[in-house]
């Protein structure tokens, strides 16, 4: 079988081509924000309509849990939230849910979170603004910052009741100087 001189053209220089793009990229990003590296900048409402911002929570720890009600993981997981909230509130640790429900789910979300005992703030990210900031992959996903807004822990998934890597790492945070 004999080739065109035409085809062989056209597919060296495809392949040609899929070098040179190659070599101009950059490097990939990374898959997700790790620990050790700053926490986005990020603003939202809260279900008050009160605007939050990360860099306003500088000096505390945070525990930032982006999650959505269509998520059954991220509904088990809210009574642990809460008690964490509940349990680390005096040592200075702010518990954030962030909600990447859009907004025609925005009265289950209130149901919801009346009928889980959540206390803590639930910031309202129709449009899931955090999403790429964080580069999430997977709900729920929460993150903890430390009191300079560096991600010290991160988990994608379920958090269990008790979890000692979470729980080890709040204490570290907490225990840190806050200058």
């Amino acid at each position: 079988m004999h080739k065109s001189p035409a085809l062989a053209r056209s597919r060296a220089l495809a392949v040609l081509l899929a070098f040179a793009g190659a070599a101009c990229t950059a490097p990939p990003e990374p898959l997700s924000a790790k620990p050790g590296d700053l926490a986005p900048v990020f603003e939202a409402p809260d279900l008050q309509g009160v605007t939050v911002s990360l860099s306003a929570l500088r000096g505390s720890v945070v525990l930032l849990n982006v999650w959505a009600t269509w998520c059954e993981p991220c509904r088990e997981e809210l009574p642990e939230l809460a008690r964490l909230a509940a349990r680390h509130r005096e040592g200075g640790l702010v518990v954030l849910g962030v909600s990447v429900d859009g907004l025609k789910a925005q009265d289950e979300l209130r149901r919801l979170v009346d009928a889980s005992g959540v206390t803590y703030p639930i910031l309202l990210d129709p449009r899931s603004t955090i999403v790429p900031k964080l580069k999430i992959v997977g709900f729920p996903t929460t993150v903890l910052i430390d009191r300079q807004g560096v991600l010290r822990w991160r988990q994608e998934g379920l958090i269990s009741k008790g979890d000692p890597a979470l729980a080890a790492a709040i204490e570290s945070a907490l225990a840190a100087d806050s200058t």
